[in-house]
């Protein structure tokens, strides 16, 4: 049987048109229907200079890679792209980042105003644009969106990766559509992430977001430009950690901070933080680095985390074992290593933690900072929590020598090679603390503190007189009161 090919005007009108039609006497010709699904249309411009040959994509699984199941395109002359998102993936634009994979070879057309030639990309990186989670609307399958994506974009971003939620292992789309906390709480880190770059750079919100190629904003360019600097040097790093760590979720950071250069009393510092998770725990670190110049290159380690966790003792109760060994530099250059001992069991939904914490040695040099000392803790906690009808509650409470109970579960300390331990006498300890929200505490504490999670309100007691409310606002904003007494409550910024 024949099929009667639709006219090239039907074809174009199909969007408009339901269906098209075709006379004919013919009982054999069959009219083939065409459908088309609706899409929105993203369009824009990726900056530093204007980008040419670079991959924009939309990051719906939150993996940072450019799959081949999502809307992608290649930028052109002057920066532009144009995909389309089909309507089932169209809610995504609201919660997933929009990346431009820049490669070796692409090309960046620079700036004849502020005297940067067009030039090829010799060292790979990525710029970002952060969700908006706002929702998709008709008008925008009508019209069309116009995002641009710049190192002033990617700055804003990089500082939502660092909070995103650890319990999430990849950043998908679908995530976050269900979970209106974790929305609430990436909203308010952006707008508050957005005030303190504002005022850093020295750079309004809407500068933040603008085409300064086009505004011929000078300031805003060269900022873009030193930022890049950070960028390549953390996309470097970060893909030799994936190789290392295939399995693991790794966050590489490199940038300017000013919090930083005043507490080492350091002038125009560049910093790397890094953080990996990998299947045995994880382990992070944050160096100043030589200077713009040598990126790649550590001039001295400010910090370096490293926390394992294993399985141990009663595996019926998910019994694990985390030891974290700490190092710190101070600003007068010296080392602090400690270590924390953390023993978990968990019983009828009720979580028992018991850790210990062991006083730091101070050495000259990082690489001299070692701690192996785990029998002499100077600290020790117990912490209860558990989930009643959708909330959630802890609480914990801290012991030195100074009170009696820093010698209960006297052999609880080093504990990885002590299997004879019966994970019952550490729980039935920790059952007849004050932990839940009503008890009154009148045990000797060096400190304790509870909480109280209820979704949209957080509320915090120290040692029963300082108390903190954490309201979550419809905006996405949180309002902070304080209280001595849990019941008059004031503004914690009056």
């Amino acid at each position: 049987m024949n099929k009667t090919k639709l006219s090239i005007t039907c074809l174009l009108t199909l969007s408009v048109l339901t269906g098209c039609s075709k006379s004919s006497k013919s009982s054999d010709e069959q009219i083939v229907i065409v459908t088309e699904d609706k899409s929105v249309a993203v369009s824009g411009k990726a900056i530093d200079g204007y980008i040419v040959g670079g991959t924009v994509f939309l990051d719906i699984n939150g993996n940072g890679i450019a799959d081949a199941s999502e809307p992608q395109k290649i930028t052109e002359e002057g920066g532009d792209y144009l995909f389309e998102v089909p309507e089932k993936d169209a809610a995504c634009l609201a919660y997933s980042a929009i990346i431009v994979d820049v490669p070796v070879g692409a090309i960046d057309e620079g700036s004849e105003e502020e005297g940067v030639a067009r030039h090829e990309v010799t060292d790979p990186y990525q710029i970002v644009l952060q969700p908006t989670f706002e929702p998709i609307t008709e008008a925008d399958f009508t019209n069309g969106l116009v995002r641009n994506i710049s190192p002033l974009t990617t700055v804003i971003w990089q500082a939502i990766e660092q909070n995103y939620p650890r319990e999430v292992e990849e950043k998908h789309c679908d995530y976050l559509k269900e979970h209106n906390e974790a929305v609430t709480a990436l909203k308010t880190e952006i707008e508050d992430t957005l005030r303190g770059l504002v005022s850093y750079y020295n750079l309004s919100a809407e500068q933040m977001y603008a085409d300064f190629i086009a505004d011929k904003d000078s300031e805003a360019f060269h900022i873009a430009q030193d930022i890049v600097k950070g960028l390549k040097a953390a996309y470097k790093l970060k893909t030799e950690l994936r190789v290392e760590y295939p399995e693991g979720e790794v966050r590489v950071f490199v940038s300017r901070d000013q919090e930083k250069d005043e507490y080492f009393n350091v002038e125009d510092g560049w910093y790397r933080d890094v953080v990996v998770f990998h299947d045995t725990g994880y382990f992070s670190e944050d160096v100043k680095l030589v200077s713009d110049e040598q990126l790649n290159e550590v001039d001295y380690v400010l910090t370096h985390l490293d926390r394992t966790d294993k399985a141990w003792n009663d595996q019926a109760l998910n019994g694990e074992l985390s030891v974290r060994k700490d190092v710190y530099r101070d600003p007068n250059g010296e080392y602090r290593c400690s270590n924390i001992e953390r023993i978990e069991f968990k019983e009828n939904d009720i979580r028992y933690e018991l850790s210990n914490s062991f006083g730091s040695l101070t050495f000259d040099t990082f690489e001299e900072c070692v701690n192996d000392s785990l029998d002499d803790p100077y600290e020790r906690s117990f912490r209860i929590s558990y989930d009643i009808d959708s909330t959630y509650y802890f609480g914990v409470f801290f012991f030195r020598e100074a009170q009696s109970r820093f010698t209960e579960l006297a052999e609880w300390v080093d504990v990885e090679n002590k299997t004879d331990l019966d994970s019952s006498e550490m729980i039935d300890v920790l059952k007849l603390m004050p932990y839940r929200w009503d008890d009154e505490v009148s045990i000797d504490t060096s400190l304790w503190r509870k909480r109280k999670d209820q979704g949209n309100v957080q509320l915090d007691v120290e040692n029963g007189t300082d108390w903190t409310r954490a309201t979550k606002q419809s905006d996405g904003t949180t309002v902070y009161e304080c209280s001595s007494d849990g019941e008059n409550w004031t503004s914690c910024e009056g």
